[in-house]
């Protein structure tokens, strides 16, 4: 249990530091459907599910 905790917070650290060091913010949408326009989102990919389905990946700025 203490491991697990001590893991969850070193990991929450790394993604907190890793955030502000960055010189391009931006966020991940994983779908089915199209990100609205004004977003400015690029597809960078897909990703398949269990089921089979192929559902694309896009990473728009923030």
């Amino acid at each position: 249990m203490l491991l697990t905790a001590l893991l969850s917070l070193a990991a929450c650290a790394l993604v907190l530091a890793t955030g502000v060091k960055s010189t391009e913010r931006f966020t991940i949408h994983i779908g089915s459907r199209l990100p609205p326009a004004e977003l400015g989102c690029v597809q960078s990919g897909h990703v398949q599910t269990d089921e089979g389905r192929r559902l694309k990946v896009f990473k728009c700025t923030v």
